[in-house]
């Protein structure tokens, strides 16, 4: 009777753990997709302002806007000092905010990209097992 008593107890704190883990995972995509509408948005401000061309001329190549804020990820040392079995902690301590995360076969995986023009972008990105390192994807342009 205890034990049932116990186990009653307990799963509305691991069903509110499994829920602020959705929750999480959700507001990075949000976070994805509002950068990506950002994107969007400033290349049809770009077509707009265009004045009209024929369709068979290629658009003029736009140059990438300079960073002037760099995030601490892009700092190469920083992905070196990664070990398997660090935690999740020290991971967002040396690299910062992923910029987006997803679940993957029962682990989660931290995802850190940036776009380079428009045509490729740098990634990189850190598989956890049970809050762990498990690997370590440096960033690479593609």
């Amino acid at each position: 009777m205890v034990r049932l008593l116990c186990a009653l107890l307990i799963l509305p704190l691991s069903a509110a753990a499994a829920d602020n883990t959705r929750i999480s995972f959700l507001e990075q995509e949000v976070r994805n997709v509002q950068r990506q509408l950002a994107v969007l948005s400033r290349q049809v401000d770009g077509l707009t302002t265009q004045p009209n061309r024929p369709v068979s001329q290629p658009a003029e190549p736009r140059a990438a806007a300079p960073v002037t804020d760099s995030p601490q990820w892009l700092n190469a040392a920083k992905w070196r000092e990664l070990r398997p079995g660090m935690s999740e902690l020290e991971v967002l301590s040396a690299l910062g905010p992923p910029t987006s995360m997803r679940e993957e076969s029962g682990a989660r995986v931290l995802l850190y990209a940036m776009e380079i023009g428009t045509s490729g972008f740098l990634g990189g990105s850190v598989k956890l097992r049970d809050r762990a390192v498990v690997e370590v994807l440096k960033p690479t342009l593609q």
